[in-house]
């Protein structure tokens, strides 16, 4: 077991990667992508099955590859990079897996056809209808989504001048929404978690409730900055296409449904988070794990998956780490959800109202303040910042005062 740790630690260390330049690019990050496109293109056209497995491996191992690239540059403070380096790798995997066993092609229908019609099978339209599939992991727009559930825009509207400007808004409230958390966070702890060097959330100098207090607030506001990183990366991504490629502003749906909102944690996980992975969870967790172990086993696996890749995610900063707690987080995750049906047979009612956000978030925090101290610890909470290290919550508030 020790091997191991060290075996995945190294993988993540500093010493095992090479720096980002134009040869490092074209050998290590440009072949995954390469082959994650051309998987896309396959996966919308019949009788490609047997290309798309033979692929797969390739892809996986490209996607390995392209992980020892350090594209912090060497500067701790921009580790966070890595960390989506190495998340789009998984990614890539992961849904290429997903891809290459698919038994029916994918179908996209065009905003563009008032039929509703799918997109010509022909490979042109495959090759242009690839670069959305790439970026689309919800499938919005496409035949392969199951059982997903799309917010309503607050705002809907088909202009996409409007819609470009109110995307600019979001992201300049998410991106300041971002940086205020953080520096809350950061000056709450300036020598400790507040730095690359990292420390824990627990301070044993104040007395037990106020140190308690304390971890969970700091992990509150983490997961804020969580919440505004993945919404402004949203925001600019939904710009970008609309105005280069000209999509339309119903292919850009919000990403999360007021997750403060609910009630339970079957409604915070099945509809109020963002479904980015739920295709991958349900055709590599769900349905694996629910083969074998029944629709129980099948939700396990599915949260099973998600503390696996969370794990790896975390340790893309190289600091290392204690798996048990990342994937113990989503693993209790689960339990919370086997009490909420335990609770519905032996009552006959769904967990809800008032009590029941109560439930949700007092579990969320119970598990959670662990795995946010592991991140602390590691230095993710001084390592984490905005590219070019900006703080324009900082400048703001100086403007204020």
């Amino acid at each position: 077991m020790m091997a191991t740790q060290v075996s995945i630690d190294g993988v993540f260390g500093a010493s095992q990667k090479v720096g980002l330049t134009r040869t490092t690019f074209l050998v290590y990050i440009l072949p995954p992508l390469v082959c994650f496109y051309c998987m896309g293109v396959l996966v919308q056209l019949k009788g490609t099955r047997f290309y798309r497995l033979a692929l797969l491996p390739v892809l996986v191992w490209f996607s390995w590859r392209g992980i020892f690239v350090d594209m912090s540059g060497g500067d701790p403070k921009q580790a966070q990079m890595n960390n989506v380096l190495i998340t789009h790798m998984c990614s890539f995997s992961m849904r290429g897996i997903v891809w290459a066993v698919a038994r029916e092609p994918f179908c996209r229908q065009s905003p563009w056809n008032i039929d509703g019609k799918p997109d010509s099978e022909s490979v042109c339209t495959a090759l242009w209808n690839a670069w959305d599939l790439m970026i689309n992991t919800r499938g919005i727009g496409w035949n392969w989504p199951q059982g997903l559930v799309v917010a309503k825009p607050t705002f809907e509207t088909d202009s996409r001048l409007v819609f470009v400007l109110l995307s600019a808004a979001r992201l300049a409230f998410y991106v300041l929404g971002f940086d205020a958390c953080l520096q809350i966070v950061r000056r709450l702890s300036p020598d400790t978690f507040g730095t690359l060097d990292g420390g824990s959330l627990f301070d044993h100098t104040l007395p037990p409730l106020l140190e308690l207090l304390r971890a969970v607030f700091v992990s509150f506001l983490t997961i804020w900055t969580g919440y505004f990183a993945i919404q402004w990366s949203y925001q600019l991504l939904a710009i970008v296409f609309i105005i280069l490629f000209q999509q339309r502003p119903s292919q850009w749906p919000p990403l999360f449904d007021s997750p403060w909102l609910s009630t339970s944690l079957t409604e915070l996980w099945g509809r109020r988070w963002h479904q980015m992975m739920r295709e991958q969870l349900v055709k590599l967790g769900v349905q694996p794990f629910g083969y074998l172990f029944g629709r129980l086993g099948g939700v396990f696996g599915a949260f099973l998956l998600s503390g696996i890749f969370h794990d790896i995610e975390f340790r893309s900063l190289g600091r290392g780490g204690n798996s048990v707690v990342i994937i113990g987080f989503w693993v209790m995750n689960y339990v919370g959800l086997l009490l909420e049906r335990m609770w519905m047979k032996r009552t006959g009612r769904r967990v809800g109202g008032v009590w029941g956000r109560i439930w949700t978030f007092g579990w969320l925090a119970l598990w959670g303040v662990w795995m946010v101290d592991e991140w602390a610890k590691a230095g993710r909470l001084g390592a984490l910042s905005l590219p070019g290290d900006v703080e324009p919550s900082v400048v703001l508030a100086r403007v204020i005062m």
